[in-house]
């Protein structure tokens, strides 16, 4: 009998020590990094963290796709493959909606953004990864679209020439052309010096008479 309850206590208390391991144990552990990750970190393979993802290893996948994102001579194809695996990665790992959409969704959009026509293999068939994957899509179409337009800081480095911008019916240069055409077609209408404004200062002295003047002469 004694033995019975010494088995049932001891059962007991391993039990409870697993349901304590089972808790705790995951919060309590340390973060993965390449050295616990069966990969080469300075030869990443894409193909190789596939099978990490397969495997369930989603931290060792995610690592080495990271890493094989560094890699500068990657074509245009393999950084989209490379985010497309993330986005499968982020997918299955995520526990929370929110995060685990806008997570995916990026990666998608840095697919398309790296390779437009990209057309590969999904790791995940579900309908949502596809609807979070055409979400992507149309969302870098429509950056596609937007017109080329300089941001603010490009337009203010660019130095402006003096009068630049304004209407050219406010520059000094088009005001005196405009009044020295004006006054060129006052000539013209007006026939020349005929009919020309006295333009006589009061103080000047006026010539003599034409009387005058001859009667001088004559007595000379």
């Amino acid at each position: 009998m004694r033995k019975r309850v010494v088995m049932f206590r001891t059962a007991s208390v391993m039990l409870m020590a697993a349901n304590i391991l089972a808790i705790f144990l995951p919060t309590g552990l340390p973060a993965q990094t390449a050295a616990d990750c069966q990969y080469d970190p300075a030869s990443p393979s894409l193909d190789h963290a596939r099978q990490n993802f397969k495997a369930l290893n989603y931290n060792c996948a995610e690592l080495e796709v990271n890493d094989f994102l560094r890699i500068d001579t990657l074509s245009y194809e393999e950084k989209a493959n490379a985010h497309v695996l993330m986005a499968a990665i982020y997918y299955a790992k995520l526990k929370d909606s929110k995060e685990k959409r806008q997570k995916v969704v990026e990666q998608f959009a840095k697919a398309f953004r790296s390779y437009t026509d990209w057309s590969g293999d999904l790791d995940i068939k579900s309908t949502e990864f596809i609807s979070m994957m055409e979400q992507a899509k149309e969302l870098v179409d429509m950056e596609v679209k937007k017109p080329d337009v300089p941001d603010i800081d490009t337009m203010a480095a660019i130095p402006k020439l003096e009068g630049e911008g304004k209407p050219w019916y406010t520059q000094w240069w088009a005001i005196g052309l405009g009044v020295g055409v004006v006054v060129g077609a006052v000539v013209l209408l007006g026939g020349g010096d005929e009919g020309a404004p006295d333009t006589a200062l009061d103080d000047f002295p006026q010539p003599p008479a034409k009387g005058n003047a001859e009667s001088g002469k004559q007595g000379k």
